[in-house]
């Protein structure tokens, strides 16, 4: 599972504009609450984002979805994918 912690307080709304022009228009970006965010690429390419807020820090957990295979696949691709967006859209990130 990619993560990364950024060293600073991020809003879903933030997070979700950010990776919006980081990925581009060929991803959909959806909020679903203040902690958890879906991006996803075509059908079956998807990620689920989980932010963790501790201070003025905020770590963000990313998986791939699917079932068995699809999952293994996209924790590959576009979790890996859509981490290094939020490390380069949101600032100075650490890894996890």
């Amino acid at each position: 599972m990619p993560s990364a912690t950024i060293p600073r307080a991020i809003t879903s709304q933030e997070a979700a504009e950010a990776l919006r022009q980081q990925l581009g228009s060929g991803y959909k970006v959806t909020p679903h609450s203040q902690d958890k965010l879906t991006v996803s690429h075509g059908g079956v390419a998807f990620a689920s984002v989980h932010l963790a807020r501790n201070g003025n820090a905020t770590a963000f957990h990313v998986h791939g979805g699917g079932l068995i295979l699809g999952r293994i696949v996209n924790e590959f691709g576009i979790a890996r994918k859509v981490n290094a967006a939020i490390r380069e859209s949101l600032g100075t990130a650490h890894a996890s």
